[in-house]
């Protein structure tokens, strides 16, 4: 269940409403990197990781606390947008808030785009989301930092500088749990790579280009096994297609499908009400609902 308490997870207070600095705010409250996006990303992570009832824990702590960091910028946003309310000029900097919103808060973007499940990067597959998680983090990190380089308010700014630095404390978290899983970062799902084609670092892009660019070499051509393979349209032998034999199995797992598990049942125990007290509250639901289904 959720509870909500009336009080701010970070106290917010500005000196001066600034409208066009609200309506970039408005990225972290309905963008692709905002808290919505990220509090629904990692609940319903929660939700679906039956298979790990510990990492479950980690995705509703931090989902739970992506909701606070999301009422945190609305009210934050709210006090900026309080002019549109009002004041005409203020209004026509942005009239789809003004007019379509009061001048308040809506699932929108900075550009007045519509929120989006589509933000959302939830694959069942608990070290890909985890993964997806650090990078979601390291987004919203960004889109702080730059909001922060766009605003003079020292309130405005300590707020987001709260916001900001909570998400490296979330990356910080969601790496110990990938971490914990023990299993090479290039070790994903249940199905191995074909060896050879593996290691091989196609040279896609080549030639001298005319901002200065030219083939370069570095650890991504050579680093974990890789050696570098030319295109036959340049003179090499392509990539070793010919290693490709059907499907390999038995991908390491680490410890992923070694955790506690929750438990789950689809027959009289239902999820919620495995003690006394709960069947005793259930009981006349289920008779009147087989009365029903008899009559």
């Amino acid at each position: 269940m959720y509870h909500h308490v009336k009080k701010l997870m970070y106290t917010v207070n500005i000196s001066e409403p600034d409208v066009r600095f609200g309506n970039m705010l408005l990225e972290q409250f309905g963008g692709a990197n905002g808290e919505l996006a990220a509090a629904m990303q990692y609940t319903i992570q929660g939700w679906n990781c039956v298979d790990d009832i510990g990492r479950r824990d980690l995705l509703m702590d931090i989902g739970t606390e992506e909701l606070s960091h999301l009422e945190v910028v609305g009210a934050l946003i709210r006090m900026h947008l309080k002019p549109l309310k009002t004041n005409r000029e203020a209004a026509e900097a942005d009239p789809l808030v003004t007019i379509a919103g009061g001048g308040g808060l809506n699932l929108f973007d900075s550009m007045g785009n519509a929120w989006t499940s589509t933000y959302l990067k939830i694959t069942g597959e608990l070290d890909v989301d985890l993964r997806s998680n650090i990078a979601a983090e390291a987004r919203a990190k960004i889109v702080y930092e730059r909001l922060i380089n766009h605003t003079q308010d020292p309130g405005t700014i300590d707020t987001l500088q709260f916001l900001m630095t909570r998400e490296i404390t979330h990356m910080k978290a969601f790496q110990a749990a990938l971490d914990s899983l023990e299993k090479s970062p290039f070790s994903v799902g249940l199905l191995k790579p074909t060896p050879g084609i593996v290691d091989e670092y196609f040279n896609g892009s080549t030639g001298d280009g005319s901002e200065g660019d030219s083939d370069m070499r570095g650890p991504w051509t050579s680093s974990f096994g890789l050696h570098l393979v030319e295109s036959e349209l340049n003179g090499g032998k392509g990539l070793s297609v010919e290693d490709i034999d059907g499907k390999i199995d038995g991908e390491d797992r680490g410890k992923q499908d070694g955790a506690q598990k929750a438990t789950t049942s689809a027959a009289d125990e239902a999820i919620g009400f495995n003690d006394n007290s709960a069947k005793k509250n259930i009981a006349p639901a289920k008779r009147a609902l087989k009365k029903y289904k008899t009559a």
